[in-house]
């Protein structure tokens, strides 16, 4: 899949839905209720509450009425940590479940266009699709004494220019010292990120995380394609800025609605007639992949099973991506009896799952012939966000 290059925003009473679309496939739909609002990338100064040694990890209280979870694994040991009733400055990684807490980290990260910043990190690396390593040394060349502390170049940054990158590395300088000046003055524990204005809103992160790309923004809330369209100019951004008022619905612009449809749908059929079942469970999500009449349609002979698996590798990472399914997942392609086709729909698979901001990882083809891989939980399915907001709705 292409790069994000349109948001399509639908403005509900209580609730804010973004889709995310590259080249008219929908990549990923994003659900912001009012009643309950995401917390991920949210800075906190906390209050360590206690400890937790037989989990090497510690409670923390971010003043949002359940406890915060951070594992050991982010400081040297859990020996080294504060007392209880220290204050802490922590980030929230995953806004927990149920009775569940969020997930912390104190490797705090202020994320840019083009780079991520670690505060208490050290060195340069780069995302995994930025490859060479001529242009790997040039984006070093250009950060490299930017920032004091970590820099990931993300995706974006190929091809950029010093200019561009000094740019983005002084706009994320800018919001790390406001959040530790609202550190300073705070009392634990508190939400710093509260006090920046825009910082929560759905689409400056979105334009933050694929500007780079982004083509046009269509909201179907004037006031919001105003404000919007008027920081935009601000900034001297090409973003184009539409408001939709059609008597159509916004997500009938490239068929989002259908493809919400098509998402919730247990089997989806690509365009040569591959089938492909998704049967997520509690634990673990089985993909079956299926031949079906791929091949035989107007009396064509039967597509070889490598043929079969590589259309349908990419429109499975896109399911699991648009499904928003997590933790394991077991692929059954049709047959392959060949090393070299098994490592061709492997590549695939992987080239498709890289476009993912979810992070996954790809374990190969068992002795069964199945393929694994796991996929990092952020949060509910799709299935799950939509039914929770319709009965919000009720």
């Amino acid at each position: 899949m292409s790069r994000i290059d349109r948001l399509i925003c639908h403005v509900l009473p209580n609730a804010f839905l973004m889709a995310l679309v590259a080249d008219g496939r929908l990549a990923e739909l994003q659900i912001v209720r009012r009643d309950k609002p995401t917390r991920v990338e949210s800075v906190f100064l906390g209050r360590l509450e206690r400890m937790m040694p037989e989990l090497d990890a510690a409670f923390v209280d971010i003043g949002i009425g359940r406890s915060g979870f951070l594992r050991a694994e982010d400081r040297a040991g859990i020996d080294d940590w504060p007392p209880p009733g220290a204050p802490l400055l922590v980030q929230v990684r995953n806004d927990g479940e149920g009775d569940k807490g969020p997930r912390l980290s104190m490797n705090l990260a202020v994320t840019g266009r083009y780079l991520v910043y670690h505060p208490v990190g050290a060195g340069v690396s780069f995302s995994r699709r930025i490859e060479g390593e001529s242009e790997r040394e040039r984006l070093r060349r250009h950060v490299e004494g930017l920032l004091e502390g970590g820099i990931v170049l993300r995706t974006a940054a190929a091809g950029a220019g010093a200019e561009v990158l000094r740019a983005d590395a002084g706009q994320i300088m800018e919001r790390w010292e406001q959040l530790r000046r609202h550190a300073f003055d705070a009392q634990p524990p508190a939400d710093l990120t509260a006090r920046m204005p825009g910082e929560r809103d759905p689409v400056t992160r979105a334009l933050r995380d694929h500007g780079a790309t982004l083509e046009e923004v269509i909201l179907d809330d004037r006031g919001m394609a105003r404000a919007l369209q008027d920081e935009l100019d601000r900034l001297g951004e090409k973003i184009r800025v539409r408001w939709h008022n059609g008597p159509m619905p916004a997500f009938d612009i490239d068929d989002v609605e259908g493809q919400i449809d098509t998402a919730l749908a247990p089997r989806i059929v690509l365009e040569s007639g591959v089938e492909v079942l998704f049967e997520p469970g509690e634990t673990l999500t089985a993909v079956d992949v299926d031949s079906g009449s791929a091949g035989s349609r107007q009396g064509r002979a039967p597509r070889r099973p490598v043929e079969v698996n590589l259309e349908a590798a990419p429109a499975i990472a896109q399911q699991l991506r648009l499904r928003n399914l997590a933790g394991a997942v077991v692929i059954d392609f049709v047959t392959m009896r060949s090393t070299y086709d098994r490592d061709k729909v492997q590549a695939a698979l992987a080239e498709a799952l890289a476009e993912d901001p979810v992070p996954t990882q790809l374990y190969g083809f068992t002795r069964l012939g199945h393929f694994e891989l796991t996929r990092a939980r952020r949060g509910a399915t799709l299935a799950a966000q939509l039914e929770a907001l319709q009965k919000a709705d009720d």
